[in-house]
């Protein structure tokens, strides 16, 4: 019988580009840079950019760096199966570095991403006349009606709330486990590589988390890395639009208030 290895799902594009918010930003204030009228929003939409490239480069680094201890174990385990005509699954478990890495990475994975939203949040400010939320939730919640917030608020229903769950459940209440593993497990389709990760981070409890097959660590945040891409461009494209119809900027003095 043919012993099938699944591959690893494709490594993201885009990991090394800089966001379309900031690129669109970047044209709009080089445009208006010359207007005294302009001066403050043009400064704004200098370093806020910045601040949200930072965070979105963060993440990026991070899901680069489990993609690649994941490349370098599914070569590992390969050799393992063929070699040794496993018939069960098996794992590397606590006290390996690579391990823990992953996990350590993804929990920093997480943060980046939540705090790139908040800062897309307080860029988007800029699209109201009024202050606007300086926090992805809050902006949710009570953003002006528009386009802009109808964004969001896809966002937030379609992965970023999900997403938050399983930082804060990582960040205020418990890891994914105290034994963290890597293993290579056995389905009628093939082996597959798998750092788990639980499907129910509500449950903020170890012993009362589930595990699912569809619930895999790499897979989740490749998933959650293209749906932050989409979600730039969305605003990106949201903004340049505003920007054609001469509906933006709306806000661009007291800019440092926003949110206030």
């Amino acid at each position: 019988m043919r012993t099938i290895i699944l591959p690893l799902p494709d490594r993201p594009k885009g990991l090394k580009i800089s966001p379309r918010v900031v690129s669109e930003l970047d044209r709009i204030r080089f445009i208006l840079d010359d207007r005294d009228d302009m001066a403050e929003f043009c400064w704004f939409a200098r370093e806020y950019p910045r601040a949200y490239r930072h965070h979105a480069s963060h993440a990026a680094f991070r899901l680069n760096s489990i993609y690649d201890s994941f490349e370098h174990m599914h070569k590992y385990f390969t050799k393992e199966v063929k070699d040794n005509s496993r018939k069960n699954a098996f794992s590397i478990a606590v006290g390996n570095t690579q391990v823990q890495t992953i996990y350590w990475d993804f929990e920093s994975y997480l943060n980046s991403v939540s705090a790139a939203l908040d800062v897309l949040a307080r860029i988007s400010g800029t699209a109201f006349r009024q202050h606007a939320p300086a926090s992805f939730k809050d902006f949710c919640k009570k953003a002006p009606e528009g386009t802009l917030k109808d964004i969001f608020l896809k966002a937030q229903n379609q992965w970023a709330q999900g997403m938050k769950d399983y930082r804060d459940c990582f960040v205020h209440y418990t890891p994914v486990d105290t034994l963290l593993m890597v293993e290579m497990a056995r389905y009628p389709d093939g082996w597959e590589l798998r750092a788990r990760l639980p499907s129910n981070p509500k449950a903020r409890e170890i012993l009362r988390f589930r595990w699912r097959r569809r619930s895999e660590l790499l897979r989740y945040a490749i998933q959650v890395w293209q749906h932050f891409v989409s979600l730039d461009r969305a605003v990106a494209l949201t903004i340049a639009r505003a920007y054609r119809m001469g509906e933006y900027p709306q806000r661009t003095a007291d800019l440092f208030r926003i949110g206030s």
